[in-house]
């Protein structure tokens, strides 16, 4: 007896003769589903209201239509019983054998479900098996990656073989033969553990290396291979392999000399090659299999014939865009290629500058930067956006790893094509990687701007300032200022703070033109060597700063403060700008204060700028303790002589802003003497009280107080 027939038979003992659904919830994915009913039709009805937070197990009656009886589960899994009959009541042996009844449903689609999951991975680790001659592939792809990743010396890719259950060597380059003999575990040593777990690892010194081997437990034979087979290792980067979300093995890169230290961009940059090298392996295997059958089988099926096709569709996409990509002409070759196969309107979204491609003989802004940002930000999958009854986009935003860096948009005037979704896929992949390299090119151009600047800065003598200044094309004697920015890592997303300076260093040096002599960013500041054509120029400089400031924190972008030394003729100065701009920073973040600022603008404190912060608070104990205990009366008196100096000790002024008559005012002032044991009317007394109480109001002011 199926459960069908079964169920059917428990409810007409039950209730009597009665129609019924039952529906199936999965609480993850928030869907109700029909999936067996005798009686009334589905689209009568709406589908059941599901509430596990009431209980594993309730009723709910509509009117005396129809009632519903609610079952839920471990891992947000529930049924719906729903029956053609208003019922006020229901046996609780009725309802438990119920639960336990309809749970048999979950179970048999749950275990149908494994099945079919473990079919496939099956299927796909004897594809993977099989595919022996890659290694002409594989060796392009790593030698491409020791090509991008220059501190890279060599390298290899390992698969997963089930025959053998290991990991087995693939396309070395810098390795001796010996190499082939390391076939690892699963868990074994580095390429093990990474391929175990699917966190990518990164180390910096032959010691690390070696350390990591051993903890993860390398058999002696396989450390003895690894060691004899290549150079003495100073650095290593092990990424994962995956195709969708299954591993089907890991690449490394290896550097026998230690020429940078290894970091988080170069692990990005690796695991973009990882999914070029998957989509390759992906392709080798539906080619062979498609050849073997072509061997076997006269005549394929309708099928078999799609899925070729499809496949040479993505191998022609894939090969066109990679070779486009490694001409070296940047973004807008590449983006021409894609337009050129896709004939329709494209546009392409620079994530990474807030830069758009559009076709040539079409410039027509559809979309704003923030609109774009905040339509993809929280979309990893193409998406459809209607504008109107007449305009619909398909957006296809690109991510490298969990970052947002950029989006294809396609006018639809007609559907998507499988050969256009193709292309938009491929050409994703392959712009990621162009926007990664620009960025970490942009970052080496900073860093030798940064070099230079250095060098200017600490020239030691007028000889070595105007030999670097020829070098860097600077007049020596014109106006010159310097700018910090610095964008704050307590209100901005650090993931992102390599794109925010990217941006920001670009937006400036695009729209400050010739003003701009030098600009490089440095973790979370960028900094700017300025040149004007007169000193009021900084005013135009500082509201141009401030507008732009704003206009980025209103987008959800980088929020930063700035300082932006005095002006000075001639760049003998250079490093006093450059000191006075990050003196600015020091003072504003001790202010909390997001703005941006010129020297001029701290007025008094920029004598105290570089004075200890226990110096000062010495000077205010001595000048003011006696009024400044904890007590109400103090509290009064300390308020009063500060707004008293700060009035220019006008006693009219003083009293209106403190809302009391001005015999009180004389009155607290003598106190405030005694207690002081000062004259105000003495200059020099009246100067240390006016420096007190300055200081105190600063000291308040960055405290929030």
């Amino acid at each position: 007896m199926d459960f069908t027939e079964y169920l059917s038979r428990f409810l007409d003992k039950e209730f009597g003769c009665v129609k019924y659904q039952v529906w199936k919830f999965e609480g993850l994915e928030g869907k109700v589903d029909l999936i067996e009913g005798e009686g009334f039709p589905l689209e009568a009805y709406d589908a059941p209201h599901c509430n596990p937070d009431r209980g594993n197990s309730y009723i709910r009656k509509e009117e005396d239509i129809y009632t519903e009886l609610h079952f839920y589960y471990s891992q947000e899994k529930g049924m719906v019983l729903r029956i053609m009959k208003g019922l006020d009541k229901v046996d609780e042996w009725v309802m438990e054998q119920l639960y336990y009844h309809l749970y048999s449903i979950i179970l048999t689609i749950e275990v149908s479900k494994k099945k079919e999951e473990q079919k496939v991975m099956i299927e796909s680790m004897h594809s993977i098996s099989s595919i022996l001659n890659l290694e002409e592939v594989l060796k392009k792809i790593i030698r491409h990656a020791l090509h991008v990743i220059p501190a890279a010396d060599a390298g290899y890719l390992m698969l997963y073989d089930t025959k053998e259950n290991r990991l087995i060597p693939k396309a070395p380059v810098g390795f001796n033969g010996k190499i082939h003999r390391f076939k690892t575990k699963v868990g074994e040593s580095i390429t093990g553990k990474v391929f175990e777990d699917g966190k990518s690892r990164v180390y910096n010194s032959h010691d690390e290396l070696i350390t990591e081997m051993h903890v993860n437990k390398i058999l002696p034979d396989n450390f003895q291979t690894i060691i004899h087979s290549s150079k003495k290792a100073e650095g290593a980067i092990c990424v994962p392999i995956s195709i969708d979300n299954h591993r089907i093995g890991v690449m490394i890169t290896h550097q026998w000399k230690l020429k940078k230290r290894l970091g988080e961009e170069d692990i990005r940059l690796l695991e973009a090659f990882a999914r070029q090298a998957a989509i390759a392996i992906e392709n080798a295997q539906y080619h062979r299999e498609t050849e073997k059958r072509l061997e076997q089988i006269t005549a394929l099926s309708e099928q078999l014939k799609d899925k070729n096709d499809q496949l040479q569709k993505r191998q022609d996409v894939h090969h066109t865009l990679t070779m486009l990509s490694m001409q070296n002409k940047g973004i807008r070759n590449v983006f021409d290629g894609m337009q050129n196969m896709i004939h329709r309107k494209l546009i392409f979204f620079n994530g990474l500058e807030n830069k758009f491609y559009y076709p040539e003989d079409d410039q027509t802004v559809l979309f704003s930067t923030f609109e774009i940002t905040m339509l993809c930000t929280n979309q990893k999958m193409g998406f459809y956006v209607t504008v109107d009854a007449e305009d619909r986009f398909y957006f296809y935003p690109i991510f490298n790893g969990q970052i947002f860096i950029g989006c294809l948009i396609v006018a639809l005037h007609k559907p998507l094509s499988e050969f256009d979704q193709i292309t938009l896929e491929q050409g994703g992949g392959v712009l990621a990687l162009e926007l990664v390299n620009r960025q970490m090119t942009t970052k080496i151009y900073h860093r030798r701007v940064y070099e230079q600047f250095r060098k200017l800065l600490y020239s030691t003598d007028k000889g070595q300032l105007a030999k670097y200044s020829q070098e860097l094309h600077l007049d020596r004697n014109g106006y010159w200022a310097v700018a910090v920015l610095e964008v704050s890592n307590e209100r901005n997303d650090f993931k992102y703070l390599d794109i925010y300076v990217h941006q920001l260093a670009t937006r400036l040096k695009n729209e400050l033109g010739d003003c701009v002599s030098l600009v490089y960013g440095f973790y979370n500041k960028i900094y700017l060597l300025l040149s004007l054509s007169n000193a009021e120029e900084v005013y135009e400089l500082k509201a141009y700063l401030n507008q732009l400031r704003v206009q980025e924190q209103n987008r959800g972008a980088a929020i930063f403060r700035g300082g932006i030394s005095s002006v000075y003729k001639g760049l003998d100065y250079v490093r006093k700008s450059y000191d006075e701009a990050n003196n600015i920073i020091t003072y504003l973040t001790n202010c909390d204060s997001m703005e941006v600022i010129i020297y001029e603008d701290i007025g008094l404190d920029r004598l105290f700028l570089n004075q200890p912060t226990e110096d000062i608070e010495q000077f205010i104990q001595e000048t003011l303790s006696p009024i400044l205990t904890e007590n109400s009366r103090n509290k009064e008196l300390e308020k009063t002589l500060i707004t008293y100096m700060e009035q220019n000790q006008s006693p009219s002024k003083t009293a209106k802003l403190l809302h009391i008559h001005i015999n009180t005012l004389y009155q607290r002032i003598q106190t405030i003497e005694e207690l002081l044991e000062v004259d105000l009317n003495n200059g020099q007394d009246a100067m240390k009280i006016q420096l007190a109480c300055h200081l105190k109001k600063s000291q308040l002011t960055s405290r929030g107080g």
